[in-house]
């Protein structure tokens, strides 16, 4: 009888665990879409002083190891300094999928940081920042999201996940 408690016990608190990391995913997805917006406000800032090339503007983005996007912006970086054959457009196509590997981003926000990334570099320092206000509002609606999915979802998948364990627990005493 006490084995089969512990056994409920464990059953859950392991449906607990699983509801708080889905929830955690959520929020974690909400962070980085913040994390995102302030890599680009930084990009605009480096940009509007004129004195960086992109490469350095990914190094100096590489190097903000806090932020998620810091490997992705380290490996364009080497790629544009090592391999000068290559044009960014490949070079973004190579690694753009480490985005969705390595983070909890989503292909919306993916795919606006891949937009920007394309556009940088084709006009005037201007056009350039309009073009990355554009995306960090966009990205700001997708913060809105977030929010409410962690509100939504993420709170009902972690009191589900708990209340299914209890559940199972009593169906088998």
């Amino acid at each position: 009888m006490q084995i089969k408690i512990i056994i409920i016990g464990i059953l859950v608190a392991c449906s607990y665990l699983i509801g708080e990391y889905i929830y955690k995913a959520y929020t974690n997805r909400h962070k980085q879409v913040n994390d995102l917006i302030r890599i680009l406000e930084m990009i605009r800032m480096d940009l509007s002083f004129g004195m960086y090339t992109l490469e350095e503007i990914f190094k100096r983005m590489g190097e903000k190891t806090e932020y998620c996007t810091s490997n992705f912006f380290k490996q364009i970086e080497d790629e544009l300094h090592n391999n000068q054959s290559k044009i960014l457009d490949e070079i973004l196509n190579d690694n753009i999928q480490m985005l969705a590997k390595e983070t909890y981003l989503q292909n919306k926000e993916v795919d606006e940081l891949r937009k920007l990334i394309l556009t940088l570099g084709k006009s005037d320092i201007e056009s350039q920042a309009r073009m990355i206000d554009l995306s960090v509002e966009n990205l700001k609606k997708i913060t809105s999201e977030t929010k409410e999915d962690i509100d939504k979802k993420g709170m009902v998948y972690r009191k589900l996940s708990t209340v299914i364990g209890i559940a199972i627990g009593i169906i088998l005493i």
